[in-house]
This record gives structure tokens, C-alpha cells and sequence, in this order.
């Protein structure tokens, strides 16, 4: 059995065993999510087949699922340029995604299919994520910056100014 949810305003194909990756959901890892918006859900089996189609979404259905990884996609890069107009302007983004293991899948209309505990610890065990952590925020450089200059030289000046004080140096003078 499969079913086709909604999330992030984005439609994904899933099935008990599948792990997806989905824009940033709440949670942390091992935490349970539970789709309710279910689009789309379908039982083959052999010359059998059913489906359910929801308009817009099935009532009753539910898609469960587990939370295996957060983090930031791939990076991938704006530049904008308008030739001979000296103009060039980069930009960078990374979107905060979430990986799912999806555990179990139900149409609403009394059928289910889950995963067995043997095959989820199986599956994770194999499991290895291609999201990188989220880093600390961006922070603007601060050396030789005025303000770091004013606030170096306020505490020189509330500390003790050790001042070494030598005797200017004499001249010699050479008699000949």
C-alpha cells in the first residue's frame, strides 16, 4: 500500500520503509509526525487493485512517520548579472530540510500497512544522512572595525598606562 501526502506545499509518493526528506519539520530526531493530509491512497495486490482518491483529501487517512535527520540541504547559489553595467550580485541559500522514515500508512477506510520493529531498526542501522548541521549564525567580521578600535582603546584607557621612562641618551663627545 502507498499513499501520496502533502507537506511543505509539496506532494510526496510514500509506502512503509521509505525515507523522505521534507522542508524543515519540528522535532528532533526519533520524535513521531503524524500527515494527516492525505491526497491520494492505493492497495495493489496481484490482479486486485484499489484506490482511494480524496477530494481534496481522504477523510480518515493518516501517514505515520519518524524523524531520522535535520539539517541544511545542498547549497546552491543566485547570481544575477546584466552585462556591460558593471552589475554582479551573488547569493547563496540552503534550505532547513528534514529526513522521515515512514512507518505506517492507513487509507481511512479500515486498511493499514506499518513496518515491523526488525525492519525499522534494519533500515536505520543502514540509514546515513546527507544533511550537513546547522552552523552558528552568521557573524560580521570584527577585526579593524571601528567599533572594535573604539572599545580597544577605552579599556587602554581605563587601564593603568605603564609608561617606562628612560633617560634621554647623552651625547658623547669625542675630543680629539
Amino acid at each position: 500500500m502507498y499513499a501520496v501526502i502533502e507537506s511543505g506545499s509539496k506532494q510526496y509518493r510514500v509506502q512503509p520503509g521509505d525515507i523522505i526528506q521534507v522542508e524543515k519539520l519540528e522535532g528532533a530526531d526519533g520524535a513521531a509526525v503524524k500527515f494527516d493530509k492525505i491526497l491520494f491512497a492505493s492497495k495493489a495486490s496481484g490482479d486486485d487493485s484499489q484506490i482511494w482518491l480524496g477530494k481534496p483529501y481522504l477523510s480518515g487517512a493518516a501517514v505515520e512517520a519518524e524523524v531520522v535527520g535535520q539539517g541544511r540541504g545542498e547549497k546552491i547559489l543566485i547570481v544575477k548579472m546584466k552585462r556591460r553595467k558593471q552589475y554582479r550580485r551573488t547569493q547563496g541559500h540552503r534550505q532547513e530540510q528534514t529526513q522521515l522514515l515512514i512507518t505506517s500508512v492507513a487509507n481511512g477506510a479500515g486498511d493499514s500497512v506499518s513496518m515491523s520493529a526488525e525492519d525499522k531498526k534494519a533500515k536505520l542501522a543502514k540509514f546515513v544522512t546527507n544533511l550537513t548541521p546547522k552552523g552558528a549564525a552568521f557573524t560580521p567580521k570584527t577585526l579593524g572595525s571601528r567599533k572594535r578600535l573604539s572599545a580597544a582603546h577605552k579599556t587602554a584607557a581605563k587601564a593603568p598606562a605603564k609608561t617606562a621612562t628612560k633617560s634621554p641618551a647623552k651625547k658623547s663627545t669625542a675630543k680629539a
